[in-house]
């Protein structure tokens, strides 16, 4: 019995990851607009939406990242970047604003306050950023965009919190960067293990 092919799963088997971008071709404020819609509209836990998405248009910003990311040049020459964190601050902020964090809210309601996010929370909002880091990056891939995952922005978090200006409890967890396919980019797909083992 064969597979059912769709447009969806078209652009899914189509795209790659690609390092070399067209320079010479512009991406649109309207496909800008597009691929931020679509990563918004990506599934949340509870509809909470425990991430933010920082859209990195300054050259000198991607220079650095592109040093902090264990120098990888590719990131400094992509004319766009976005990246994806683990957003818990706003919720910290929400409570306060709410009242939720005092010590008469958590008597009323019975509800110990939790000013700080644990484990769980954070494996939520990790889990939210990147499948909406996905949505961003099929879209992407639908109106010609590639885009490449930059697993790096993980590590040094501190020089990174520093150059993004994250409050506390906002962790980048995935970078994104998005341009053009070069003329002749060799789509390279890998082997994947045999469906049967899933």
């Amino acid at each position: 019995m064969g597979m059912t092919r769709n447009a969806v799963l078209d652009c899914i088997e189509r795209r790659s990851s690609t390092r070399q971008f067209d320079l010479t071709v512009e991406i649109t404020a309207e496909q800008r607009e597009a691929v931020l819609h679509a990563a918004s509209r990506a599934p949340s836990a509870g509809a909470m939406m425990m991430y933010s998405i920082i859209d990195i248009r300054e050259q000198a910003t991607r220079d650095r990242l592109a040093v902090l990311c264990d120098n990888q040049p590719m990131i400094s020459k992509a004319p766009w970047a976005l990246v994806f964190v683990v957003d818990y601050c706003k919720w910290i902020d929400l409570f306060e604003h709410a009242g939720c964090l005092t010590e008469e809210f958590a008597t009323e309601s019975g509800c110990a306050a939790r000013p700080h996010p644990g484990l769980g929370d954070f494996g939520i909002a990790a889990q939210d950023a990147v499948i909406a880091a996905q949505n961003a990056v099929l879209m992407a891939e639908s109106l010609g965009i590639g885009s490449c995952y930059i697993g790096d922005i993980l590590e040094n978090y501190e020089f990174h919190k520093e150059l993004l200006d994250l409050p506390d409890y906002v962790v980048p967890i995935s970078l994104v960067c998005l341009g053009y396919y070069k003329e002749g980019h060799k789509r390279v797909h890998r082997k994947r293990f045999d469906q049967k083992y899933v």
